[in-house]
């Protein structure tokens, strides 16, 4: 491929997704502040911020977990690679999930701050991905135009940032309802690990036909733990 040619993506075509990515910034940013807001009203559940801090490590340390299962499957076909790294996200995140609550005995207000950290860290993450992608966008370079011919593979460069708010939301919600439930009962990992992973798999699949699909499971899936959660815990 040759790196003097143009980018994949148009100037003007860049330019629209920047414009809607910063449009946007603010609602990802109002995700867990208004979960934090809604947990406060709903039963006083002020922020416990070492607890908040170690929900925070948890998904840090899984995410680095996945860097030797990434390296051991980067020979194998790109869409077996990508099965088993997204299967080893329940495994993964739930056991981590699982020693953290271990070995803090959460309580309830513990357990809300902890799943809260884990999903704001995600937020964090999902924004600095979108700025990395920007970036790559309107590059020449070889490494660039590989990434760009991914994401227009994919065909979500061109999905509005709202659908990302979204995912965030009802994903911050599987999070803190899978803390909830493993804090309540810790036998419950196991029925989690392969429901995180599964439910990982099946947005993989149904993005290829409709993102409303996408985020239809997430959303119900992500309420329904939360709502499991918090009547489990009660």
């Amino acid at each position: 491929m040759n790196a003097s040619a143009g980018p994949l993506f148009q100037e003007e075509e860049v330019r629209k997704i920047r414009s809607r990515f910063f449009a946007t910034l603010p609602l990802y940013i109002m995700v867990p502040a208004a979960l934090a807001i809604a947990f406060m009203f709903a039963g006083g559940h002020a922020i416990d911020w070492k607890a908040f801090g170690l929900g925070a490590a948890g998904w840090f340390a899984a995410l680095l977990l996945r860097g030797p299962i990434a390296a051991l499957v980067m020979k194998l076909p790109q869409s077996a690679a990508q099965t088993i790294n997204v299967s080893s996200s329940g495994v993964l995140e739930e056991s981590v999930r699982l020693i953290l609550l271990g070995l803090t005995a959460a309580t309830l207000s513990e357990a809300l701050s902890i799943g809260q950290g884990w999903a704001a860290i995600e937020v964090i993450y999902t924004i600095i991905a979108g700025l990395a992608t920007l970036s790559l966008l309107g590059r020449t370079d070889d490494k660039a135009k590989q990434a760009q011919a991914m994401l227009a593979a994919q065909g979500t460069a061109h999905l509005h940032p709202i659908w990302g708010v979204m995912e965030r939301l009802f994903a911050s919600l599987f999070h803190i309802g899978a803390t909830l439930l493993i804090a309540a009962e810790p036998w419950l990992a196991a029925v989690l690990i392969p429901v995180h992973s599964l439910l990982n798999l099946s947005a993989l699949w149904l993005m290829k036909r409709s993102i409303l699909l996408v985020e239809g499971l997430i959303a119900v899936v992500g309420t329904g733990v939360m709502l499991a959660g918090w009547l489990l815990f009660q």
